[in-house]
């Protein structure tokens, strides 16, 4: 079975990076990283934040993500809450911190509405920003095509992840600094079979990165059957 990986963060997900300037140029750090696993023919999801997209993300999407699929990463990434505090939101929820299912739901849909216009666009993954989420969140994905919710296992059990209730949903979790890290240090553990998760904004931070990413990917065509 050909391992996904897992690519977070479109447009991106740290706003104070982004407001420090990788608003003017995360179309083509992005367009770099994913041209690698196009490439390599190697799957992959990327996770979108619907909300925060700006004028051309759609057309740039359509234009670049042929041999992956785009799926929901939450909504806005929790950049309504405060940013500098971010971390002390985790234990409740992340971005879903205090929403109620009524207000999960009209975000779901306003996300959905923008990501139909993405013909990769498939609604069956669904990845929480901070690999934090809250029950209602569950409860209203239940009753979505949604069929997998990805998180880590850095706050699986402190935060009650793995008591939650996950109908007919299935975790996928990944390993935290295992196979959920830089991918310069995820290759070394590609033997462990959880999600490969990755985040394009800090692993292009590196200046080697895209060799980063084609060393990944020549690994894991070793080991795809």
């Amino acid at each position: 079975m050909k391992r996904i990986v897992r690519i977070d963060d479109f447009p991106h997900g740290d706003l104070s990076m982004f407001s420090r300037g990788d608003c003017m140029y995360y179309r083509q750090k992005v367009a770099a990283g994913l041209e690698v696993f196009e490439k390599n023919d190697i799957p992959y999801i990327l996770g979108a934040s619907a909300l925060l997209f700006q004028s051309g993300d759609i057309e740039f999407l359509n234009s670049t993500v042929k041999k992956g699929k785009v799926v929901l990463h939450g909504f806005n990434h929790g950049w309504n809450l405060p940013w500098d505090k971010i971390t002390s939101f985790w234990r409740g929820g992340g971005e879903f911190f205090n929403l109620s299912t009524d207000d999960i739901s009209e975000r779901y849909q306003r996300s959905v509405e923008i990501l139909k216009n993405v013909k990769s666009f498939s609604e069956e993954d669904f990845i929480a920003p901070f690999n934090c989420y809250t029950q209602e969140l569950l409860d209203f994905l239940k009753d979505t095509p949604v069929k997998r919710i990805h998180t880590s296992d850095e706050f699986w059990e402190s935060y009650g992840l793995d008591k939650m209730e996950y109908y007919s949903m299935t975790p996928a979790v990944s390993k935290f600094k295992v196979t959920y890290d830089d991918a310069h240090k995820v290759v070394n553990h590609l033997d462990d079979p959880s999600q490969i998760t990755l985040h394009w904004c800090y692993d292009a931070q590196r200046p080697n990165w895209l060799s980063d990413y084609q060393t990944l990917c020549t690994e894991i065509k070793k080991r795809n059957v």
